[in-house]
């Protein structure tokens, strides 16, 4: 991940938990129904920002559980 692709992810994540607590004030009750409201709204806004921002090249790389990452030109790191 680049510099500009983490500050852009960290942006809309910090936009999208605001969002999704306003939204969760107004509609939701208290207690984990509110926090699952703001847990979705926020994943629904993250989920694309992120798919544009690897569009872009600024995220790369392969996600695994337990073992070492792999870049997309093979290399380790």
């Amino acid at each position: 991940m680049t510099v500009r692709g983490f500050i852009f992810l960290l942006a809309v994540v910090m936009v999208a938990i605001a969002v999704g607590d306003q939204l969760a004030q107004r509609w939701s009750a208290p207690g984990f129904e509110r926090t699952f409201t703001v847990f979705v709204v926020a994943a629904l806004i993250v989920a694309p920002a992120a798919w544009v921002a690897e569009r872009l090249g600024w995220i790369r790389g392969r996600f695994t559980i337990g073992g070492r990452s792999q870049d997309s030109d093979g290399s380790q790191g």
